[in-house]
């Protein structure tokens, strides 16, 4: 009876997942990679979708003046540049800071203008010699300041078709130019998509404020099965949040504040590391490395920790019992019992200690 009663099976059951749990979270943080707790790891292994925001994540966050093109007899490329440039100095979007940065590597003057007006997810509002002077997305200029696109949809389409993202600049309600810039597509970002199929999440998705022909160009290249282009802000929590009603289980990657919401309600929420202090509190993990990479190695540890766990439930399981049986049959002496009882514990912890280290 002595023997029976020295083997439990709580010991190894209590102590290995929070070990294994621990391993893993330094050898993540060794990887560049932030767990915050075990519960992250836990929903990460039965994440079926992930649901990427373009800009930063998929594609580096900076942006690249290509093109400026004039529509109007009145301004020159440079003109319109310089133009833009006085208004999207007080914006801190990469898009406004990158026509900046245009503006400045041509030494171009600052021109005078009125009190400059943001407008979230939209663009920017001001005055330029007493009249209305706006900048920003087609939908801003088309649907609330009533501006004309129809004589340029041929000049649109092509630049479209090159993959720029375009800034549209109007004055008294008419479009006086465009400005095209270049995102660099991140060179992990193939491989790292293909990775994340093999772990077993069946479903990429991917959420952009780009017009639908651009994102679809990106969402062939990446071979993605979902694309929500012309995103609002608002609207990312709520396609993660329709993905969850269909019984899916969602992962989503961004780096704003905007992002912000839909890290939270995602399942797991993942955090570029060059992203914004809201979205580092707000997610589950936090890339250390602005690298994609990361997203797939988180998956392959979550998948690591758990596989171990499992086994060390069953291991303790099926030994305890064969070491309490044995005893019952009066095959083990106390000493014995206790002995082998203790000795599984130990290694079954030593097993999942060894995880730190790969």
């Amino acid at each position: 009876m002595a023997s029976v009663f020295l083997v439990d099976y709580s010991c190894a059951l209590k102590l290995s997942t929070p070990v294994t749990f621990k391993s893993i979270m330094y050898r993540a943080a060794q990887q560049g990679i932030l767990f915050k707790g075990g519960s992250a790891i836990e929903k990460l292994v039965d994440i079926d979708t992930c649901v990427f925001d373009k800009t930063g994540t998929l594609t580096h966050g900076d942006m690249e003046v290509t093109d400026v093109i004039p529509l109007c007899s009145s301004n020159t490329a440079r003109d319109l540049l310089a133009i833009a440039a006085s208004v999207e100095e007080h914006s801190n979007h990469p898009l406004s800071q990158a026509v900046v940065n245009a503006a400045k590597n041509n030494e171009l003057p600052h021109i005078e203008h009125g009190e400059v007006e943001y407008v979230i997810a939209h663009g920017l509002r001001s005055t330029l010699n007493e009249h209305t002077l706006v900048m920003g997305s087609r939908h801003f200029l088309e649907a609330h300041e009533s501006v004309d696109f129809s004589l340029h949809e041929e000049l649109i389409k092509q630049f479209e078709a090159k993959g720029r993202h375009l800034i549209y600049i109007s004055h008294s309600q008419k479009l006086i130019g465009m400005i095209g810039l270049r995102d660099h597509l991140r060179e992990e970002a193939k491989a790292t998509l293909e990775k994340l199929r093999t772990l077993g999440i069946n479903e990429l998705v991917m959420i952009t404020g780009d017009s639908h022909y651009k994102a679809q160009i990106l969402a062939d290249d990446l071979k993605l099965d979902q694309v929500f282009s012309e995103a609002r802000p608002s609207d990312k929590s709520t396609i993660v949040e329709s993905l969850q009603q269909q019984g899916k289980k969602v992962m989503f990657v961004g780096d704003g504040v905007n992002d912000a919401p839909a890290l939270g309600s995602a399942d797991v929420g993942v955090a570029m590391s060059k992203g914004t202090e809201l979205a580092r509190q707000v997610a589950d993990v936090v890339l250390l490395r602005d690298s994609l990479q990361g997203i797939a190695d988180s998956r392959e540890l979550a998948n690591i920790a758990m596989k171990v766990i499992r086994s060390n439930i069953k291991a303790a399981e099926y030994i305890n019992s064969g070491i309490m049986l044995a005893a019952a049959l009066g095959y083990l002496s106390p000493t014995m019992s206790a002995l082998l009882h203790n000795g599984t514990t130990l290694s079954i912890l030593a097993r999942s200690a060894a995880l730190r280290n790969g």
